[in-house]
């Protein structure tokens, strides 16, 4: 028969290996659903800001004045952020390119803290007849 102090020490130890498990798993699915929460805002931040430059004629004061506070709205800082519209000018139907890129800091316990890069990117045609 087993004595009561091996059973003790024996769930002791069980516990203590689940908990070294099961903790870096919980961080690890509540970091990278942040990260997909921050993408995917900073995704559609892009697509309007893309729509918007084709509807001035390109790059502008007013998309870099949009984009910044739609992601400043996200909770991305936007002096942060590496901000790409290409072409500056385009006529109607020309695609104008507006491109967004972050860092985003992920921290799991017991495991690894790494930087991942956040991309997005959107294309939009000009509607401005020049």
């Amino acid at each position: 028969m087993k004595a009561v102090g091996e059973e003790r020490g024996l769930a002791t130890l069980e516990m203590t290996l689940m908990i070294a498990i099961l903790v870096p798993l919980l961080f690890s699915i509540l970091e990278f659903g942040s990260a997909l929460e921050r993408w995917l805002a900073q995704d559609a931040a892009t697509v309007q800001a893309a729509r918007y430059a084709g509807e001035i004629g390109g790059d502008g004061a007013e998309v870099r004045s949009l984009l910044a506070d739609q992601l400043r709205a996200s909770g991305i800082d936007p002096g942060a952020a590496t901000i790409e519209i290409a072409p500056a000018r385009v006529g109607w139907r020309e695609p104008v390119r507006v491109s967004v890129s972050t860092q985003y800091r992920v921290a799991i316990p017991f495991l690894f803290t790494t930087t991942l890069p956040i991309r997005s990117s959107a294309i939009s045609r000009g509607e401005v007849n020049r």
